[in-house]
């Protein structure tokens, strides 16, 4: 049952729990499948019109989530299922879970009844088969796991799941902490990013995540509020955990990448302090000066670019560093505050959260630092003392 939440403390009109939060109408309501309440903007102005949309947005959760469902077909399930994830989730967690369930799709096609019902997979066999099936095609465990909690997900969500304690997830290689740059690798990095002016934004993505550690999705939905040029910071409020509200000091090269990306970002329409750093290139269909409907592409501000990807991919081509991902930097940038000693208290207010595996490579690297600067002060003292010892000997020797 769907509920709403009388926002007595907001300005609501007509007690409806319809509120105005810059501009815009919103809500809250309890999602059906978690328990938890969420707001959700209505992105309209009119009050009518966003009483009409939240009554629409709540009847779609309606209707659907029936123990008895058992007998519903997994494609018809599946299909519901994304239907409720497009006005639930983010955007970018519906792109990849529908390239899941596309692959899902095609397996089960494949190896169970094309009638397929939610109450076959009662049968532990099926889910075990897909995961051999997968695994001999060549895919990764962590990817057939990713999908097999897209399968429970969908049976859950019609109250349908009823594996606990028999399904149980492939087991996973122990990925790498990252990869770190050679000197020599990172200025090939810089300055073939640098050489082409289409690499621009990667090049500047590349030294914002380089210089301060910041991850890509974070330079990605960096807004020009966010940004302090007089103090050099930038002021990160939402990130990819809460540790990651923070604010990130910036170099000199950092700096001048901000500046750079400002510069661009006004050439684009980039005026507001909600816009984006980097807008996003979008297409739209406009009607010409004949009425034809014509695909037009455009600037968006108000939303931020989703990546670099084709550009960073040709540019580490050619910089012979095939393979390198974005979230190396990250790493590297880690990396280099460990070899010259900086305390991981300090590192991680300036990076956010670390994983633990990150924080034990970076513990690591902080020993070995310390072994290593601990070895040269010896080296140094000793040299030291043997000088001042010949000294010595020479005055005693001369009589002094």
């Amino acid at each position: 049952m769907i509920e709403t939440e009388k926002a007595c403390k907001r300005k609501a009109k007509d007690r409806d729990g319809i509120y105005k939060r810059r501009g815009h109408w919103h809500f809250e309501y309890k999602d059906p499948q978690t328990g938890q309440w969420r707001s959700k903007t209505t992105g309209k102005t009119n009050y009518n019109d966003a009483k009409g949309l939240k009554s629409e947005f709540l009847e779609s959760l309606k209707g659907q989530y029936n123990p008895s469902n058992d007998r519903l077909k997994f494609t018809a399930a599946a299909d519901a299922y994304m239907e409720h994830r497009r006005v639930s989730a983010s955007e970018g967690t519906v792109t990849l879970e529908k390239e899941r369930l596309r692959a899902v799709k095609k397996l089960l096609a494949q190896i169970a009844p094309l009638d397929l019902k939610l109450r076959d997979f009662g049968d532990i066999r099926l889910i075990r088969t897909y995961q051999q099936k997968r695994i001999a095609e060549g895919v990764g465990p962590r990817t057939v796991n990713m999908e097999g909690q897209l399968i429970r997900s969908i049976l859950k969500h019609h109250e349908q799941w009823k594996l606990d304690g028999k399904y149980e997830p492939l087991p996973e290689p122990v990925s790498e902490a990252g990869r770190s740059l050679t000197p020599e690798e990172e200025v090939r990095l810089i300055d073939t990013a640098k050489s082409r002016p289409q690499w621009a934004v990667a090049y500047h993505g590349t030294m914002l995540e380089n210089e301060t550690g910041m991850r890509g999705v974070e330079v990605r939905n960096c807004q020009v509020r966010r940004i302090d040029l007089m103090a050099a910071e930038i002021h990160l409020q939402k990130s990819k955990t809460k540790g990651g509200v923070r604010r990130i000091s910036l170099s000199a090269d950092a700096l001048e990448s901000v500046k750079e990306l400002l510069k661009r970002g006004q050439t684009l329409g980039v005026s507001q302090p909600d816009h984006y750093l980097i807008p996003a290139l979008v297409t739209e269909v406009v009607k010409d000066k004949n009425g034809a409907s014509v695909r037009v592409r455009r600037y968006d501000p108000t939303k931020p670019t989703k990546s670099w990807r084709t550009a960073w991919r040709k540019l580490t081509r050619a910089a012979g560093l095939r393979g390198l991902r974005g979230h190396d930097l990250r790493h590297n940038w880690i990396t280099g505050h460990a070899e010259i000693g900086t305390p991981q208290s300090v590192l991680e207010a300036q990076a956010g959260h670390l994983s633990k595996r990150m924080s034990d490579h970076y513990k690591h690297i902080s020993e070995r630092a310390a072994r290593k600067a601990a070895d040269e002060l010896a080296r140094v003292r000793t040299e030291q003392r043997a000088e001042a010892r010949a000294k010595l000997r020479e005055r005693a020797s001369a009589g002094i």
